[in-house]
């Protein structure tokens, strides 16, 4: 009985050690500061047990900028960044070509995004100097008055400056800490027939604020995967997309609806025509240059031949042509 309970527990601690290292791998993002003062630096740590590129987008790169991806060589990578301004900004990282490094890697896909708030730097507070008043011999309790009264001054005008600082900088805090309502990235994936992934380039470069993007796409793809990020509002992103790509326009719409919040992105996908298709087209209008006869009208054709060849056959041809000589001599 004993040995069967410390197996037991042997068996529980395996399987633990195992599911932690199965889900120690992934996308994760994460900072060492979440609340940084404008000015300072912030690590940005990317990845737990992968390798590969990422691309890196920021909601609002005026308080953070980012570079636009990165190659993570094994395990994770730390990013150093600036804090520029105060105000909050979505930094979102998304799997481009990314696998674990286990014995066995698996594809990464998804991804993973933290929100940074930037406090304004608070002002130093100058404490004006203390006016010392000469001593003298007689009236030295006026002097001391004097200087009492001095200090208290300064005092209280060092409280009320800080009790100011401390309020501007709640303010902005809390003006920005409500993110824009919107998509903070966008990534198009075309699956080929071959079932192999390509990162698909779009126009314009995509902006929270732009709404309208175009592609082109080859004619071997069958299928688009579209990867967006909207940080607390990806719950109300909503994908449309036709069920198959045909040749020329495909419209592919990215709703959210929030409240009173109503957006739509709209992506239109330009395929290419297969060459077999492009083949047969032009067959078609080949065969539309040929002339075709129905049976009916090919036998009016051939009795119209034949009534023409007989009309001519029995006219006196011999007499038709003597008259004309003796004219001609005459």
């Amino acid at each position: 009985m004993k040995n069967l309970f410390r197996y037991s527990i042997i068996l529980i601690i395996g399987i633990l050690i195992i599911s932690t290292r199965s889900n120690a791998a992934g996308l994760s993002v994460s900072v060492n500061n979440k609340n940084p003062e404008v000015g300072t630096s912030i690590n940005l740590t990317i990845g737990n047990g992968i390798g590969g590129r990422v691309k890196i987008v920021s909601s609002n790169s005026n308080v953070v900028s980012v570079p636009a991806s990165e190659f993570i060589d094994y395990n994770s990578k730390t990013i150093s960044l600036s804090a520029k301004a105060a105000g909050t900004t979505t930094i979102t990282v998304t799997a481009v070509d990314v696998v674990t490094t286990d014995e066995t890697p698996k594809e990464v896909t998804g991804s993973s995004s933290v929100t940074i708030t930037v406090k304004e730097k608070p002002a130093p507070v100058q404490t004006p100097p203390q006016k010392i008043e000469p001593s003298q011999n007689n009236g030295g309790n006026s002097n001391s008055n004097r200087n009492s009264s001095t200090k208290t001054p300064a005092s209280n005008k060092t409280n009320t400056d800080k009790t100011k600082t401390q309020n501007v900088v709640e303010t902005i805090i809390e003006e920005e800490a409500e993110p824009q309502f919107g998509i903070n990235s966008l990534l198009i994936r075309g699956i080929k027939t071959n079932e192999e992934t390509e990162e698909i380039e779009y126009t314009p470069t995509f902006n929270i604020d732009v709404y309208e993007y175009s592609c082109n796409i080859s004619n071997d793809v069958e299928d688009i995967n579209i990867i967006t990020e909207a940080g607390k509002y990806n719950e109300f992103v909503k994908i449309e997309k036709p069920e198959n790509l045909n040749a020329g326009e495909n419209i592919i719409k990215i709703t959210m609806s929030k409240d009173d919040n109503n957006i739509t992105y709209t992506i239109k996908a330009y395929k290419e025509e297969k060459v077999e298709e492009i083949k047969e087209q032009e067959e078609i209008k080949e065969s539309d240059k040929l002339i075709y006869f129905t049976i009916p009208q090919f036998v009016m054709i051939l009795l119209a031949v034949c009534i023409i060849e007989g009309v001519l056959l029995k006219m006196p041809w011999k007499k038709i042509i003597s008259a004309s000589k003796n004219r001609f001599n005459k």
